[in-house]
Order: C-alpha cells, then sequence, then structure tokens
C-alpha cells in the first residue's frame, strides 16, 4: 500500500516519460524491500525487480536511465516543471483537482529523487510544501473552504 502512489505515477508517466516510469518503479521497489511485508508482497517486489532489470537492459540507450547523473538532473526538472506550474495555479488562485494533482505528484516525483541519494535543500523544500500545498488545497476544495495565500 505504501508504494502504490509511486507506481500510479509510474503508470502515469509510462508512455508520456518512460524514464520516469522506470525510476518511480525503482523508488517503489527500493521502499517495498524496505517495509515488512508478506509471502504475497514479496512475489510482487520480485516480479518488479524482474521488471527494472529487463526495463533497464531495453532501455540503456536513454541516458536518462543508465547515467545516473543525468537520470537525476532529468527527474528533478519534472518534478520542478509540474511544482512551478502548480504554484503559478495556486497564486492565481485557480483552485482544482488538477493543481492539487500537480503538486502531489511533484512531491512524489520529488521523494524519487532519493533513489540518487540524498535531497538537496532546494529539493527537501519543494518537496514538503508541495505535499503540504496538496493536502491544503485538497482538504479546503472538499470542505468548501478557501484555501490561505501561498
Amino acid at each position: 500500500k505504501s508504494i502504490q502512489h509511486y507506481l500510479k505515477i509510474a503508470m502515469d508517466y509510462e508512455t508520456r516519460d518512460p524514464p520516469i516510469s522506470y525510476w518511480c518503479r525503482l523508488h517503489a521497489l527500493q521502499t517495498g524491500l524496505n517495509i515488512k511485508k508478506d509471502k504475497e508482497d514479496f512475489s510482487f517486489l520480485l516480479a518488479l525487480m524482474d521488471w527494472l532489470e529487463k526495463t533497464k537492459q531495453e532501455m540503456k540507450v536513454h541516458e536518462t536511465v543508465s547515467d545516473e547523473i543525468v537520470a537525476q538532473a532529468h527527474m528533478e526538472n519534472v518534478a520542478v516543471k509540474l511544482f512551478n506550474w502548480a504554484d503559478t495555479e495556486d497564486r492565481h488562485k485557480r483552485y482544482n483537482k488538477n493543481v492539487v494533482k500537480a503538486f502531489y505528484s511533484a512531491g512524489m516525483l520529488f521523494d524519487v529523487c532519493a533513489v540518487f541519494g540524498e535531497l538537496n535543500e532546494d529539493v527537501a523544500q519543494q518537496k514538503k510544501y508541495a505535499k503540504w500545498r496538496a493536502a491544503h488545497l485538497h482538504n479546503c476544495l472538499n470542505s468548501g473552504e478557501e484555501p490561505s495565500e501561498p
């Protein structure tokens, strides 16, 4: 359950940006291996591991998979673009589910950046803000309240 969100984002990027999908699945695997699991979970993680190995071979021509520095820059760039779009919409008071999803997805993509090592301070701050703002806007939209200023 704790990895479902990363797998959902991986599916969202499957055709749009396959390397993003790959790194989301790798992060899901790493997260899944660090939590208590039953036999069914373990079977799923093994299947995911097989998929990752096969896909890495198929995508080794893509620098955004084969070179971790390029991959990290690409992942951060995609997350920042999503974050910036959501932030612009938010600051113009255009609150809707798409803005919530963009903030949420940006936060999750910033999480995935951890596969490359510790997050730098800017990325860590954007991740924290994106997740907080997604939750705040979601709650306000559901309750009919006016969101606080960004």
